[in-house]
């Protein structure tokens, strides 16, 4: 069946990429910023990372919810329409979806709305100084408002690792297409060596769920 459980594919696409700390932690080792990198390469000011969110697939109670039905075409190709729209149109549609391989579909000449860069959004990064940061997701909407996240930052130095939870909810669940805030953390690091961090998790939207983003930053510690 075409229409199964989002919360199978989340967790088979979470398995890959964000499940556990310690695949956060190996995932933030592995990122371009790393610590053989020289420190005076971040000396200046802290790096602030982007990283696209992706799509993990429709939720048909939630999207009925919201005023919406997840339709099938001949393709198995998934998306939502407003309810009540009439069977073969695409007024008001979302993006496609292939739920066999995850992806996003670009359907040329469509009257669907097309994917854009990211298929859900970005998220975004910073770590300020030795034990402050700020992390943020932003919705493109095309597959609805947020309605709440789990959402977490890993940080990793060369002595020591550690995530900081920031699960809640954004400004006006169901309503609002952004959320950020400011973390703080204890995680440490040696004076004038690499403190790295990645962030990311999964955004529950009206339509679905969109997943990852993994924006990195880094900063110089300073005794």
């Amino acid at each position: 069946m075409l229409l199964f459980s989002i919360e199978q594919k989340v967790e088979t696409k979470m398995r890959k990429s964000w499940l556990t700390k310690a695949a956060v932690v190996d995932l933030a080792l592995a990122t371009p910023i790393s610590m053989a990198q020289s420190a005076a390469a971040v000396e200046d000011e802290p790096i602030t990372g982007t990283a696209s969110l992706h799509f993990a697939g429709y939720d048909v109670q939630r999207a009925a919810e919201n005023g919406f039905d997840i339709r099938t075409d001949s393709d198995g190709l998934q998306y939502a329409v407003p309810t009540g729209t009439p069977e073969g149109s695409l007024d008001g549609a979302t993006p496609k979806y292939n739920p066999t391989t995850g992806e996003v579909v670009s359907i040329p000449g469509s009257a669907a709305r097309q994917p854009a860069n990211g298929d859900c959004g970005t998220s975004d990064l910073v770590l300020y100084d030795n034990t402050t940061g700020h992390t943020q997701y932003d919705l493109n909407g095309a597959f609805g408002a947020a309605v709440s996240h789990t959402w977490s930052v890993a940080l990793t130095s060369s002595i020591d690792a550690g995530s900081e939870p920031l699960d809640g909810l954004p400004p006006f669940p169901g309503i609002s297409f952004s959320w950020d805030t400011n973390f703080t953390h204890d995680v440490q690091a040696i004076g004038g060596t690499t403190l790295e961090a990645v962030a990311g998790g999964t955004v529950t939207t009206t339509l679905g769920t969109c997943y990852g983003g993994n924006p990195i930053s880094a900063v110089v510690w300073q005794d």
